[in-house]
């Protein structure tokens, strides 16, 4: 093996460990609590810091690829992406708020560092410089504005991705790939406009951080199909290790009793307080809010001549389908018998009715690919609407969408109405 293909094996390995330790932690986040996970990427980003600034690899001419920028500060962005899909945006947030302050805090404490180094009582047997304690005033301003914006950013850019790429891999790449490139232009053009190897550097910064994207972004996507199920079975391994507070009770009971038991979404009561809820705060913010009614067609041919067995596992891996192809913002509901709910924050309603689309495409293909009903073709029927303006409160909002889902029955199932 050339020394060239040595040091990229050595990035990519590096970039492949950060992400399976931060899975590992995450995959463990009821025994250990988020904690490990935060202060986990609180030490990546450092070493990201302080290899950008003192160690190369040189792969091209005029190609400089860094360790630190490369494999390191790309895993940062990946757990608060992860941290978003996988819990909510009040945990991201707080991991946003945990990288600022290490990053102010690291910046502090090595300008303490230094004042002992440079003191006449210093005694520095390994002859370590000052300088690798303490990032310039300018480039410490540039580097903590580009972490707070691409931390808020890789979650705006996968809500925006997500509305139009439809494969969860190149999703989870673009968003990445997008913020990483924006960060790269921000940092590096804020830290070295006129230095004469800009460009060098600007290039070298952008391959070699696209290319890490995609590592991640093939962790991530191997990962979440199977986190459910993973965490699901660390309940199970008894109370040594799982020994719940009086709070942490009531909150895993209080979110039991919000599931439907045959198909795991949320049920009609959740949804009802929910929906209001969100309309509530779409009223204060001035936002939209959209919901779905999706029925099953020919649910009951499925009971009559299958069993109704086979119509609960329809049921099953139609609400599997329906969770799969939303946002993490969104909520699926089941309303009622073959009858499903959809909650969209934040969603206009020509948004809404693409999304609508891609699930009436979505749902065959997950009933087929599961040989639901002997291999028929399972169906749904849609009806779509949206605050305000088919509706100022709950109630009418889901008359809207059920006289616009009963006029696609009437107009021959399979189909979507949003008007």
């Amino acid at each position: 093996m050339s020394e060239l293909s040595l040091q990229i094996s050595l990035m990519i390995f590096e970039a492949a460990f950060a992400a399976a330790v931060l899975l590992a932690l995450f995959s463990a986040r009821r025994v250990l609590g988020l904690a490990s996970i935060y202060t986990t990427v609180g030490v990546f980003y450092y070493l990201a810091t302080l290899l950008a600034g003192t160690t190369f690899v040189k792969v091209a001419p005029g190609l400089l690829l860094s360790p630190g920028s490369v494999a390191l500060f790309p895993a940062c962005l990946f757990a608060v992406l992860l941290v978003y899909i996988r819990e909510d945006a009040k945990e991201a947030r707080s991991m946003i708020y945990g990288l600022l302050a290490a990053n102010v805090t690291a910046s502090l404490l090595g300008l303490a560092v230094v004042q002992h180094l440079r003191g006449p009582l210093a005694v520095n047997p390994l002859g370590l410089p000052p300088e690798l304690f303490v990032q310039s005033p300018r480039l410490f301003v540039v580097g903590t504005l580009a972490l707070f914006a691409d931390t808020i950013l890789i979650i705006l850019v996968y809500e925006a991705v997500s509305r139009v790429l439809r494969p969860l891999l190149l999703r989870i790449w673009t968003s990445l790939a997008l913020v990483l490139v924006f960060d790269t232009l921000l940092f590096v053009t804020g830290g070295f406009i006129e230095h004469p190897a800009y460009f060098e550097i600007l290039l070298s910064g952008i391959l070699g951080k696209i290319a890490a994207a995609a590592v991640y972004a093939v962790a991530l996507t191997l990962y979440l199909p199977r986190a459910g199920a993973d965490e699901d079975a660390h309940a199970s391994l008894g109370d040594l290790f799982h020994v719940l507070t009086y709070r942490q009770k009531f909150e895993a009971l209080r979110a039991q009793a919000a599931r439907d038991p045959l198909t795991g979404v949320y049920n009609r009561g959740f949804c009802d307080e929910l929906l209001n809820s969100q309309i509530a705060s779409a009223r204060r913010s001035g936002a939209a809010v959209a919901v779905m009614m999706v029925d099953v067609d020919h649910f009951k041919w499925i009971n009559d001549t299958h069993g109704h067995a086979e119509g609960d596992r329809a049921l099953r891996v139609i609400a599997q389908a329906l969770a799969g192809v939303v946002r993490a913002s969104d909520v699926v509901c089941r309303y009622g018998g073959e009858e499903f709910c959809l909650i969209l924050p934040g969603t206009l309603l020509d948004s809404a009715t693409l999304l609508a689309g891609r699930i009436c495409e979505e749902v065959p293909a997950a009933c087929a690919r599961e040989n639901v009903a002997g291999g028929a073709r399972i169906t749904v029927t849609i009806g779509v609407a949206a605050y305000p303006g088919d509706g100022v409160n709950a109630g009418a909002l889901i008359r809207a969408a059920d006289q616009r889902l009963y006029r696609g029955k009437h107009a021959g199932r399979d189909r979507f109405v949003a008007a």
